[in-house]
C-alpha cells in the first residue's frame, strides 16, 4: 500500500474497492458545530479503502463511556476545554493511564491555546499531536487524520505480531500446551501453590528404538490425556521433552493427596494409542506442596531424588531431602571455583562478533572459562555452582576487567555477561566507572549482556541501575532474546542498544519455518525501536548468509571465530 493510495477523495470512491471494515474516529468536543464541521470535512473520504465510522461525545465523561464500548477506536480528536478547563487533558490521562490504551492516536484540539500552552501539554501529556482549531483547515484535517490512521495501523500490526510471537513463545510447538515460560508467569503470582512435575520414564529409549515420530506421537497422546483428565482441577504444562507439569492453586490437602496417590497408577494403567500404535509407560513425579519460591527447581530436585530409586517413583520436596546429592555436585564445583579464583585460573576467552555492513569483526564477547587440573571447563559445568556459592560477582569482575584490558590494547569493542546477582551488588556501578577510568576506556566500547531479562526488568531498583549504567555510557544488550522474555513491551523498561536472538532459533533457521518467523519478527521489531540485532550460534556459511538476508546487523558463532584466549592478529 503506497502513501498516495492511503487517502482517497470523493471522486475516487466509485473506482475503489471499499472494505466493509471502518476506521473508528472519536470526536470529543462540547461545541456541536465542531462535530458538524469535522464530519462534513471527512464525509465520503476513504483511508486505505476504508470509510470512517465517526463517533461523537459532548464531554469527557461521555467519551469515557464510548471508549469502554469500543475498544478499537483508532483516533480521538479531543477538545481541551469542555465541562472543565482541563477536561480534555484529564481524558488523555484516563485513556493512557487508567485504560492502559497506548494504541489509540490522541490529538488535542483547542480554541483557547492560552488555557493549555502547547509546550506544557506536549511535555506532560502522552498525545500524538496538538492543534489549534483555527489552523485545522479542511485539507490539514485530511492530512492529520490520514497520518494518525497510518500510525495506528502500523502500531496495530506490530502489536498483533508481538502477540503472535508471545503466543508461540509460551506454547509448546508439538503438544500446543503452555510451556515452561508460561508456567513461570503463573509462578510469579503471589500465594502458595502446589506443583507436580511428571517425567516419562525411559522416554529416550522409545526415541532410539522406535524413532522420533513415535516419540512425538506418544508425547501428543500423553498431553491429550493430561489435558482431558486434569484440566478441570489444574493447569497443564509441557515443560520440555518428556517433562510435563500440573499446577494447583487452591486445592484442599485431601484432594491433592488423592490426586498424587492416583496419578502414577492411572498413567501406568493407561495405553497411549496413536497411528495404530499403543504404548504403555510409567512416570516419575517430583512434588512441591503448598509452597512459594523456586517451585520448578524444588520439583526438579524432588524428581531427581525419585528417579534415583528407579522407575515409577515419586518424591515430595522437603528441605532435608537427600537431594542434597545434587547440591553435592554444586559443592564440588564451588570448591573448584574458590581454588581457581585464588590461583588465577578463571580465564577470559573471546568470541568475535562480525558487522554485516562493514564485513569486519568489530567486537568480541568475553566468555568465562575455568581451569582445573589442566582441563578447561565452560560455564555449563560450574555456573550454577558459582551462583550457589556466591562467586558469580567475582567472576563478573574478572571478565569485566579482562574486557577493559583488551579494549585498551586493541581497536575492538567488548561485551560482558551480567546476571541478576551481579546487578544486586551495591558496588557494581562504582566498579564499572573505576575500571573504565583506570584503563582509559570510552564507556561506549563496553557492552553489558543481560541475562535473566524477564526477572531483571520487572524490578524497579535493577531497572534504575541499568539506566544509570547506560547513562554513564556503557551499552546494554539483551542476551538470548526470544525465550527469556515474557513480553516485547518490557523492552521499554530499560535502555537497550543490542538484542541477541537466542541461538535455538538461529541454529536451525535454514529448515525451521517457525525459527524463521520468530527471527524475522524480532529483527523487524528491534529495528523499529532503533536496536541493533546480533545473531548468535552462526555455525556455518548457509546460516551466516540467511541471517544476513533477513536483516541482522551482526553475526557471532563458530563459523566466524571460535572462543580463544587471544585476539586475532
Amino acid at each position: 500500500m503506497s502513501n498516495d493510495s492511503f487517502l482517497l477523495d470523493d471522486e475516487d470512491i466509485e473506482d475503489a474497492e471499499v472494505s466493509t471494515d471502518k476506521w473508528k474516529v472519536l470526536i470529543v468536543d462540547d461545541e456541536e458545530s465542531v462535530h458538524l464541521v469535522t464530519k462534513t470535512s471527512l464525509k465520503n473520504k476513504l483511508f486505505d479503502n476504508k470509510k470512517l465510522d465517526i463517533l461523537s461525545a459532548m464531554s469527557g465523561e461521555e467519551a469515557r463511556k464510548i471508549l469502554h464500548e469500543h475498544d478499537d477506536i483508532a483516533l480521538a480528536l479531543i477538545d481541551v476545554v469542555m465541562e472543565t478547563p482541563e477536561a480534555g487533558l484529564e481524558l488523555v490521562n484516563y485513556i493512557r493511564q487508567d485504560m492502559r490504551n497506548s494504541m489509540i492516536r490522541l490529538v488535542l484540539r483547542t480554541g483557547q491555546p492560552a488555557q493549555a500552552p502547547e509546550e506544557y501539554v506536549i511535555n506532560f501529556y502522552d498525545i500524538n499531536d496538538y492543534k489549534e482549531k483555527t489552523e485545522l483547515t479542511s485539507q490539514k484535517l485530511f492530512t492529520l487524520v490520514r497520518t494518525s490512521l497510518k500510525q495506528y495501523d502500523q502500531y496495530k500490526q506490530l502489536h498483533d505480531s508481538r502477540d503472535a510471537i508471545y503466543e508461540k513463545m509460551t506454547t509448546n510447538e508439538l503438544t500446543q500446551l503452555p510451556n515452561r515460560m508460561k508456567l513461570n508467569e503463573y509462578l510469579d503470582s503471589e500465594g502458595n501453590k502446589s506443583l507436580i512435575l511428571i517425567n516419562i520414564d525411559n522416554f529416550s529409549s522409545i526415541n532410539e528404538t522406535q524413532g522420533f515420530d513415535v516419540g512425538d506421537g506418544l508425547l501428543k497422546a500423553f498431553a491429550s490425556y493430561l489435558d482431558n483428565t486434569y484440566t478441570n482441577n489444574m493447569k497443564i504444562f509441557h515443560i520440555n521433552g518428556d517433562v510435563f507439569a500440573l499446577l494447583c492453586f487452591d486445592h484442599d490437602e485431601s484432594a491433592l493427596e488423592n490426586c498424587m496417590k492416583n496419578l502414577k497408577a492411572n498413567i501406568a494403567a493407561q495405553r497411549f494409542s496413536f497411528d495404530s500404535i499403543s504404548i504403555h509407560v510409567t512416570v516419575s513425579l517430583g512434588i512441591v506442596l503448598k509452597d512459594s519460591g523456586n517451585l520448578i527447581q524444588k520439583a526438579e530436585l524432588a524428581i531427581k531424588e525419585a528417579r534415583s530409586y528407579g522407575r515409577n517413583n515419586s518424591q515430595v520436596y522437603s528441605d532435608d531431602l537427600n537431594i542434597i546429592r545434587t547440591i553435592h555436585a554444586n559443592s564440588l564445583w564451588t570448591d573448584r571455583i574458590r581454588i581457581a579464583l585464588k590461583e588465577n585460573k578463571i580465564h577470559a576467552y573471546f568470541q568475535a562478533i562480525k558487522n554485516y555492513k562493514t564485513n569486519k569483526i568489530e567486537k568480541f564477547e568475553t566468555l568465562v572459562r575455568l581451569e582445573h587440573e589442566g582441563e578447561v571447563y565452560t560455564p555449563y559445568h560450574f555456573l550454577e555452582a558459582a551462583m550457589y556459592g556466591g562467586y558469580i560477582y567475582d567472576i563478573f569482575k574478572i571478565m569485566f576487567e579482562a574486557a577493559c584490558i583488551k579494549a585498551g590494547e586493541s581497536e575492538y569493542d567488548f561485551s560482558v555477561n551480567v546476571s541478576e546477582m551481579d546487578l544486586r551488588s551495591n558496588e557494581i556501578y562504582d566498579y564499572i566507572v573505576e575500571l573504565t577510568q583506570k584503563y582509559k576506556i570510552v564507556p561506549g566500547r563496553i557492552t553489558l549482556e543481560i541475562l535473566e531479562y524477564k526477572s531483571i526488568t520487572n524490578e524497579e531498583q535493577i531497572s534504575e541501575l541499568i539506566t544509570k549504567i547506560h547513562e554513564y555510557g556503557i551499552r546494554i544488550s539483551i542476551d538470548d532474546f526470544g525465550t527469556g522474555c515474557s513480553n516485547f513491551s518490557q523492552l521499554n523498561n530499560i535502555p537497550i542498544d543490542f538484542i541477541k536472538i537466542d541461538g535455538s532459533f538461529i541454529k536451525d533457521i535454514i529448515d525451521n519455518k517457525d525459527s524463521q518467523i520468530v527471527s524475522r519478527t524480532i529483527i523487524d521489531f528491534a529495528h523499529q525501536k532503533n536496536i541493533s540485532v546480533i545473531a548468535e550460534f552462526v555455525s556455518e556459511e548457509d546460516i551466516y548468509e540467511y541471517v544476513k538476508k533477513i536483516g541482522a546487523d551482526y553475526a557471532q558463532g563458530y563459523f566466524i571465530f571460535e572462543p580463544r584466549l587471544k585476539l586475532p592478529g
